[in-house]
């Protein structure tokens, strides 16, 4: 039997599980590099947007990093500086003589999250993110901010920098204010777009449209996080500009069931406006009549989306992969989540209005059947 045989929406039981199965393996995920790395941080792969983190910037010219050859070459410098031993020997000291705190020679070593080319001509050059010293041991950035002379000092007696190119190799340093600052202010853009839409489904259509709607965007955004962290891709300001987008486009779909069971409703109370309507057949008819369109939109985004995961920099994958991710939430939601929690929704209240409406009837009844007597 094929899948338009059936009544996908009546199928819930199904389709909810799917997703929980996703977000309990990410959960596993999450917890087993958490344990491993004895911090919970390390359960997701956070970048330094979140986390804090520095960043050096070397400009070396199209000549030099303009190749990729030339990049990785490049790239592979950088990063022996920033695990050089000797700068991590004397950070340890510095620890241990002027702040008494013991830590490890590999704690003090720099862990590249994140690196691109950037600008042109003789203008380009290499960006590298890497994470702080870990605040467990360095609450002020004190021992980070050491680490980052010391290593910007290395790569100037490297790179031959005088006064005449002494903006050749810059540092900079996010910290961890900074960093809760961005997580506070993406939470909170991402819950005023969802009331925003709560709104304006509820305005367009009705209240438990409204309900599915968001629960439905809700499912989007924590299936993208699921396998952002069961694939271990980093988690920065790029993937809350991706959830945001999805969170904009993943409705579309809904929007469009919706009005199409808006309009089956109407047809059918048209038809007889007592009868009762059966809210999955509704919506399950109402599917496979938006079914095709959803496949093709969701299809056209995904190829172009696709191209910028395979061709584009680390940055814009980074971007790319979440949206992915998203796009295949997002069209799963709207036809296979919100179209049965709004049918479950509706069938709970038209039976409470129908156990009210023959109580009702029954009270007259009885009420007129004892003035009779």
């Amino acid at each position: 039997m094929k899948m338009t045989d059936k009544n996908i929406a009546k199928m819930y039981k199904i389709w909810f599980t799917v997703p929980a199965i996703i977000i309990l393996v990410a959960i596993i995920v999450f917890a087993g590099f958490a344990i491993a790395g004895k911090d919970i941080n390390e359960g997701m792969n956070i970048g330094t947007d979140f986390a804090g983190g520095s960043i050096v910037t070397v400009v070396l010219g199209e000549d030099a990093i303009g190749s990729d050859e030339g990049f990785n070459d490049q790239l592979q410098v950088i990063t022996d500086v920033l695990n050089d031993d000797d700068i991590a020997a004397q950070i340890v000291e510095l620890a241990s003589s002027e702040y008494g705190i013991e830590i490890g020679a590999e704690a003090v070593k720099a862990s590249v999250s994140y690196s691109q080319r950037s600008d042109s001509g003789a203008n380009m050059s290499i960006i590298v993110k890497y994470d702080n010293i870990s605040s467990t041991y360095d609450p002020d950035n004190a021992l980070t901010n050491a680490r980052n002379e010391l290593i910007e000092a290395a790569l100037e007696e490297h790179y031959g920098v005088t006064e005449d190119n002494a903006s050749m190799v810059t540092m900079s340093n996010i910290g961890a204010t900074a960093s809760q600052e961005m997580v506070k202010s993406a939470l909170l853009a991402l819950a005023i777009s969802l009331v925003l839409i709560l709104v304006y489904v509820v305005i367009r259509f009705e209240l438990w449209s409204g309900i599915a709607a968001v629960i439905a965007l809700c499912h989007d955004v924590a299936i993208m996080l699921a396998f952002t962290i069961i694939f271990r891709i980093q988690i920065n300001s790029s993937f809350i500009a991706a959830m945001i987008t999805i969170v904009a486009y993943s409705i579309n779909n809904t929007i469009v069931i919706f009005a199409r069971v808006r309009e089956n409703a109407k047809a059918a109370l048209k038809v007889n406006p007592n009868a009762r309507i059966d809210n999955f057949a509704l919506c399950d008819r109402s599917l496979k009549q938006t079914m095709l369109r959803c496949v093709n939109t969701t299809v056209t985004t995904l190829f172009a989306i696709v191209i910028f995961a395979i061709l584009g920099a680390s940055s814009v994958r980074e971007f790319a992969l979440p949206v992915i991710f998203g796009l295949f939430a997002g069209f799963y939601s709207s036809v296979f989540i919100s179209p049965a929690l709004y049918a479950l929704m509706k069938n709970s209240v038209d039976k409470r209005k129908a156990k009210k409406r023959a109580a009702g009837t029954f009270a007259g009844q009885r009420s007129a059947q004892q003035t009779k007597d």
